[in-house]
């Protein structure tokens, strides 16, 4: 019995020294990683030709901290109303921050989208064609009014008799994400609220300000994205993030354009990239991402921390390149120090460091 004992308090010590180790490997896992990308203006002297993209960046199960602030879903933005916040269950915990409310235009933004989405799903009448009967053309269907009331968080709609329905959002119409913005500023943060999971800083909490405002001045540069975000980093486990940047620029912008520069231009395009097929330079590539810089940023922890990043970066300045560049970059980084990652076309800085989150954020994560 005496053995049994022994052994049941060694088991116990063994769970506690676990724990503890365990508990200390999630304290130290979590790093800040701050990253700074820019162009450079093209230098016509270079002879070396760069490579276009053969493929689309596979985002498919890479983190994306930006969609929430650049693309909002509907359902993101209902939870910011006063009146839709679901009730605390337990009113001992402390209480969330308060959420900023959706402005004014924000509300217009959600209700056209709303509106685009209910006149899509209207029927549409068909017309039956090579019929020798005298066809009346069908009436129109009824497109009912209809509004999201941001008082109640209900969608009112009048049915055919005049009354009013009031009903909620069904799931379809929480899933739609507002249109994508023109640009992106370069600078660009979260509410550094401290998350379970990965998360934005706050744009306080950017440590290399004064590098991203001296790049900005330089002639010759323009500033990309500037952005940091923390994350647990697990040994052996690679950890993929998507960054995007600059104008949007997908068919649609592009057809803003006059329909006499946009022949111009994409018949030029096309006669460049053909010139360059010729020549055995390069292949002809189509638009895999309507921004203009998009990257697949890949950390890896073990003796040291490995960076591997994907960069397509559109450039329009040099005739004798390819429209949309593909540039990969690999490198061992250092703990706190800078690193900077040099090509003719883009430069890249990136720091990461430990960050130790707060107490109470590690005893609510499981």
């Amino acid at each position: 019995m005496k053995h049994l004992r022994l052994t049941s308090l060694g088991l116990a010590l063994v769970g506690l020294v676990g724990l503890f180790t365990t508990t200390t490997v999630f304290a130290n896992s979590w790093y800040e990683i701050e990253l700074i990308a820019f162009s450079r203006t093209t230098d016509k002297s270079l002879k070396e030709q760069f490579e276009a993209p053969t493929e689309e960046l596979k985002t498919s199960n890479a983190m994306d901290l930006m969609r929430p602030y650049v693309q909002p879903a509907v359902a993101d933005l209902i939870k910011t109303i006063p009146a839709c916040a679901p009730a605390q269950a337990d009113p001992t915990l402390p209480a969330p921050p308060a959420a900023t409310p959706v402005s004014d235009a924000v509300q217009q933004q959600v209700q056209q989208l709303l509106t685009e989405h209910q006149q899509n799903k209207q029927p549409v009448a068909v017309v039956v064609e090579d019929s020798l009967d005298v066809q009346l053309e069908p009436e129109l269907p009824f497109t009912s009014l209809f509004q999201l009331n941001f008082q109640n968080c209900l969608m009112e709609q009048w049915d055919l008799d005049g009354q009013l329905i009031s009903r909620p959002l069904s799931a379809e119409e929480l899933a739609l994400q507002l249109p994508a913005p023109a640009q992106i500023p370069a600078t660009f943060t979260g509410d550094g609220l401290t998350k379970n999971s990965a998360y934005l800083v706050g744009p306080n909490d950017l440590n290399l300000k004064n590098l991203a405002y001296q790049l900005q001045r330089e002639a010759g540069k323009q500033l990309l994205l500037h952005t940091a975000w923390r994350q647990p980093l697990i040994s052996g486990r690679n950890s993929r993030t998507h960054w995007y940047a600059g104008l949007y620029l997908d068919e649609r912008t592009l057809q803003s354009e006059t329909d006499t520069t946009l022949q111009i231009d994409l018949m030029q395009q096309v006669q460049q990239q053909l010139d360059a097929v010729q020549q055995g330079q390069s292949s002809l590539q189509q638009w895999f991402s309507p921004w203009q810089f998009d990257s697949l940023v890949q950390l890896r922890l073990g003796r040291f921390i490995q960076f591997d990043g994907t960069f397509y970066l559109r450039q329009t300045e040099d005739p004798d390149q390819p429209a949309q560049l593909a540039i990969k970059q690999s490198n061992r980084l250092t703990l706190g120090q800078i690193h900077y990652l040099d090509h003719p076309r883009l430069g890249v800085i990136i720091q990461v460091k430990r960050y130790t989150p707060p107490d109470t954020t590690l005893a609510r994560t499981p």
